[in-house]
């Protein structure tokens, strides 16, 4: 995935900031306009994916296993969190990168 990634982001699991939000942020980098990205909630299950990503709710305060990766399609790109606390986008295979 080397060769298609389009964007790197950061997101840190122990802030109040969703992963989602930031998710979304870097999508916007990619996208030519924002304004029309559908909802992220409408390709992942939001709410599971922030409390999978983030101390939060975990009353024990444990950081997500660095070692956890999610990995899930958003319309042309290939979206991948780590619980390190990095999310790469890139080009899914067999979809071109968008020009921009």
């Amino acid at each position: 995935m080397s060769d298609s990634v389009l964007v790197r982001a950061r997101f840190d699991p122990s802030s109040d900031r969703s992963v989602s939000v930031t998710i979304a942020e870097a999508l916007a980098l990619v996208a030519e306009s924002a304004l029309d990205l559908p909802p992220l909630a409408h390709t992942i299950d939001t709410d599971s994916l922030d409390a999978l990503f983030t101390t939060g709710g975990d009353t024990t305060g444990t950081t997500p296993p660095s070692e956890l990766r999610l990995t899930f399609p958003y319309l042309q790109w290939q979206v991948t969190v780590t619980g390190a606390g990095e999310i790469v986008i890139g080009a899914r295979s067999g979809r071109e990168a968008p020009s921009g």
